[in-house]
């Protein structure tokens, strides 16, 4: 992914549905223990999308039980 977005900002032509699915699994680095800093072309995507109003209102929603 990283490699994939170099001089990229999206992961297709535009922001579209490929990013939204993606964001929250990457939302999880920590969980994961991966550093973003590691992949910085993943790392400036995911803070591109989570500067969005409309994902940070999103990310608020919780997970139904």
């Amino acid at each position: 992914m990283d490699k994939h977005l170099v001089g990229r900002d999206w992961l297709g032509a535009e922001y579209s549905v490929a990013d939204i699915a993606t964001y929250p699994w990457v939302a999880r680095h920590d969980w994961h223990k991966v550093d973003l800093a590691d992949f910085p072309n993943v790392k400036r995507w995911f803070e591109m999308i989570g500067a969005r109003p409309a994902v940070q209102k999103g990310m608020k929603v919780p997970a139904p039980r």
